[in-house]
């Protein structure tokens, strides 16, 4: 006696509740807000480091320079991989709003003096490079652009959508 023997149907998927994508984006960049708001802070302290040897000269400036440079590489790194990960252009974004918001902060001043950032050049070169560099990486993170395919006429086939068709020649070509 044989048994028939059942192949499992596959089960489609649960449609996504229209919700969760909106959800997951706010929250994504609230998350990634936080983080650029935190590094925004460390890399702040980092660089009162770099002023605060400033003025011994030559060599210490030298290392300075190079530190901030260092710095704003890896805050555009930084930026584009929140991009990346998040697959959006929202995630760069709020990593780097979170980022500036933590330096305005620190660039006030009291009545005592600076609270973070003395009057320093290596300082000036590290505020408007690090929003120069969160610039870029949010600009650099949007998605890219896709061509449509070329519509072709003639000799390729009238009226055929092809994506590897040449482009029409005149006559002397």
């Amino acid at each position: 006696m044989s048994t028939p023997v059942s192949t499992p149907q596959p089960q489609g998927r649960r449609p996504v509740p229209s919700f969760v994508s909106p959800t997951v984006t706010v929250l994504s960049f609230l998350v990634l807000m936080a983080t650029g708001a935190a590094v925004g802070v460390l890399s702040g302290f980092g660089v009162s480091w770099f002023a605060r040897e400033w003025p011994l000269g030559g060599p210490a400036q030298a290392k300075a320079v190079a530190g901030v440079l260092l710095l704003l590489v890896a805050l555009y790194a930084l930026t584009r991989l929140a991009g990346w990960g998040s697959r959006r252009q929202s995630g760069a974004l709020g990593f780097s709003a979170g980022f500036a918001l933590s330096l305005m902060g620190m660039i006030g001043y009291l009545p005592g003096g600076d609270i973070i950032f003395p009057e320093a050049i290596i300082n000036y070169v590290f505020l408007f490079g690090s929003m120069v560099a969160l610039a870029l990486g949010v600009v650099r993170s949007a998605a890219p652009f896709h061509r449509p395919p070329a519509y072709t006429t003639g000799a390729n086939g009238a009226g055929r959508t092809d994506a590897s068709a040449d482009p029409p020649r005149s006559a002397g070509d």
